[in-house]
């Protein structure tokens, strides 16, 4: 919304501009000439300002499908919170969130960042851009209809390879974020403050109970 209001003030401001050349004004014998750079600022601003919530609103669509993709094709309906969004979230104090029964995934505020950076350097992720890759494949197990959040997360580790794919990486470089996911941030549930959490299980691993053997699994 902030963009957008930006926007439309810029747009005003050439609006102005050209309404300043309509007629002159009682000291002038002429109308003003539109000044064209100035013009052609405001517009380019505009145009800036018009294109972050397109491309957010493109990115979000974009992301519904891929995470219909993992849900097994159960409508999966994405959205980014703004800072204002994450204000009034009742469930703010989670970087983000899933409704199985409507499908609904909000990610908060900072996080959204955090996915379009990994899609932009995925050879050179950083830690909280797997754990964003690693959100946006847990929430969609979610949508899934998983409750269980060990067993979310299970399903999820085994699904990041294929996560990453869809999101376009290279399959070499999906490979070894889904494997460093795995050792740098899934192991290290099980020694949270001396104790696994809530998110981890010890059966999540080559032949145990929770292994699905996937095909496009690591």
């Amino acid at each position: 919304m902030f963009w957008i209001l930006l926007a439309l003030f810029f747009c005003w401001l050439i609006f102005c501009e050209f309404r300043s050349t309509v007629s002159a004004p009682v000291d002038m014998p002429q109308p003003k000439q539109i000044y064209r750079p100035y013009v052609a600022l405001m517009a380019m601003l505009a145009l800036t300002c018009f294109w972050q919530p397109l491309h957010t609103d493109l990115f979000e669509r974009r992301l519904s499908n891929i995470a219909t993709a993992l849900a097994d094709h159960r409508r999966a309906h994405f959205h980014f919170n703004t800072m204002l969004d994450t204000l009034f979230d009742s469930e703010s104090m989670n970087i983000g969130h899933a409704q199985p029964d409507t499908g609904q995934i909000a990610f908060q505020y900072p996080w959204c960042n955090s996915l379009m950076a990994y899609e932009r350097h995925p050879e050179h992720a950083s830690r909280e851009e797997l754990a964003s890759l690693g959100l946006l494949t847990h929430e969609s197990m979610h949508v899934r209809g998983e409750r269980n959040e060990a067993r979310t997360e299970c399903q999820a580790v085994q699904r990041n390879f294929c996560s990453a794919k869809l999101l376009g990486v290279p399959e070499r470089i999906a490979r070894r974020n889904a494997l460093e996911y795995y050792y740098s941030l899934y192991m290290l549930r099980s020694q949270k403050e001396g104790n696994p959490d809530s998110y981890y299980t010890d059966e999540r691993a080559p032949g145990r109970a929770m292994d699905e053997n996937l095909p496009n699994s690591t």
